[in-house]
């Protein structure tokens, strides 16, 4: 996290350091309630998660008066935004180091298994909490459907699960980049293997800066194109004047197994656990194929955000998302059409199209509950 530019704009900052049961270690971000709050006995978590080859970084992109992270801390909520393995807060490890391939060697499965379950016991420990709010976008809703679906003890720990452009069912992926890739690396072959030791995104901080350099207005096309494989061609809500620092802090790292285990959805058309081939299914799972995810294990409320032009999750795919979880209790689509993956962060007017939405679910949650404690105490 960008911890000066916190400051700068007026928050205070903590890190704190977790270590997952396979031995990774993870760097979460805090912004603090340093006042004693007058609703609230304790102030309410809220635990952001971002995409995949994102950071925590991602989060403030909009600034002081339009980032989700200040938004939420400025009415009283204790935030913590967190990150993955392999990502540039997270490339430590008990025994192992970066340059090893076996570091390399994860999904978003074990982000979710391991990662997400390891910062939300720690968040709920240091805390002194039950449970917390969730906001997860792209990759960040992939790890808590996971979680909560194979660890269904998790579901109580959580009060809210909100899914911003949630990457499960990716069938009807409309990008390129999955027709192009996925008859290759989406299924179980000599290259694939290979590269299940390897990191997929270079960190490279000179580099990306360097690109980032050249997004002035008369190269914005030039510029952006970096993200049209993944986002498409439709480029008319992204917020030009945030697109060098976004440049410049993403991508952030990450492994090939990550987008390989997409590019296997892609092609299965199921949300499951990542292919080993017949073989090594067999021995992983006692089945010659990997098993499903059991959606109707995540009980947590839920409430879904989408667009009409987002190239990685289809209409299609998120209804047949909804239709697989039991406890979905809204789902709102974004108004304009061209809205595309990438503006669930950084879009002109995210704020008022997705962030106040946000707070407000958040918000009637924490109004609702304690008018219940309220009529308990009486």
């Amino acid at each position: 996290m960008k911890v000066k530019r916190i400051r700068r704009d007026g928050y205070p900052v903590e890190d704190h350091k977790v270590q997952t049961a396979d031995g990774y270690v993870l760097t979460m971000h805090r912004i603090p309630i340093l006042q004693k709050s007058q609703i609230y006995d304790k102030p309410p978590i809220a635990f952001l998660m971002t995409g995949i080859y994102a950071s925590s970084d991602a989060f403030v992109f909009s600034g002081k008066d339009g980032s989700l992270p200040y938004m939420l801390s400025d009415l009283g909520y204790d935030v913590w935004m967190g990150n993955n393995r392999g990502n540039v807060y997270c490339r430590s490890h008990a025994f192992l180091t970066s340059k090893d391939r076996e570091f390399w060697n994860f999904s978003w499965h074990e982000m979710g298994v391991y990662d997400l379950a390891s910062m939300i016991d720690y968040v709920l420990k240091h805390t002194g909490q039950s449970s917390m709010h969730f906001v997860g976008v792209s990759q960040g809703a992939t790890i808590l459907l996971v979680l909560t679906s194979l660890y269904p003890e998790y579901n109580i720990k959580l009060k809210t699960a909100q899914l911003l452009a949630p990457v499960a069912y990716v069938s009807n992926m409309k990008g390129p980049m999955a027709r192009i890739f996925a008859p290759i690396l989406g299924t179980r072959n000599v290259l694939s293997m290979a590269l299940e030791g390897s990191e997929m995104i270079s960190t490279n901080n000179f580099f990306k800066e360097l690109l980032a350099l050249n997004c002035k207005d008369e190269n914005f096309r030039i510029c952006v194109s970096r993200l049209w494989p993944a986002v498409g061609y439709e480029t008319k809500y992204l917020n030009k004047t945030l697109l060098p620092e976004v440049l410049a802090n993403f991508p952030v790292g990450g492994s090939f197994k990550q987008m390989m285990h997409y590019l296997q959805e892609y092609n299965s058309g199921r949300f499951q656990q990542y292919n080993y081939g017949q073989l090594g299914n067999q021995v992983i799972y006692n089945s010659t194929d990997p098993p499903s995810y059991p959606l109707h294990k995540v009980t947590v409320p839920v409430f879904i955000y989408y667009s009409q032009n987002d190239y990685i999750v289809a209409v299609k795919d998120v209804a047949k998302l909804v239709k697989q979880l039991p406890n979905v209790h809204a789902v709102f689509k974004v108004p304009w059409k061209k809205w595309n993956h990438f503006d669930f962060i950084c879009g002109l007017r995210v704020k008022e199209i997705i962030f106040d939405k946000v707070v407000d679910v958040i918000s009637n949650y924490n109004i609702l509950f304690n008018n219940i404690k309220k009529r308990n105490k009486i």
